[in-house]
């Protein structure tokens, strides 16, 4: 739960940070592997999301320099996903514009 809190607070930090810099920044090229991006969930035991299952977040690994992301089993298909980080051989780094 703590990691849960922690990467909402820093997605938090990283929206009033792009707000501060103003809207160039936010047409900043995307220079990361989509597939590579990391996201926290919360998923829900019905299709209203009305009842709150659980949350997990995905974690970065990497074996020699490949660099993947661990994805949680999320036991239903009602969930909601937000970007936290995006994973990279020097670790996971938050990108200006998430």
């Amino acid at each position: 739960m703590k990691t849960f809190k922690r990467a909402v607070l820093s997605l938090a930090a990283a929206a009033a940070f792009s707000a501060a810099i103003g809207p160039a920044q936010a047409l900043a090229v995307q220079s990361y592997d989509p597939d590579l991006i990391a996201y926290s969930y919360v998923y829900y035991a019905d299709e209203a999301k009305t009842e709150v299952l659980g949350y997990a977040s995905d974690r970065c690994g990497q074996s020699g320099s490949y660099v993947y992301v661990i994805r949680p089993y999320i036991p239903t298909p009602y969930y909601d996903q937000t970007q936290i980080f995006v994973c990279s051989g020097g670790g996971p780094y938050l990108p200006p514009d998430f």
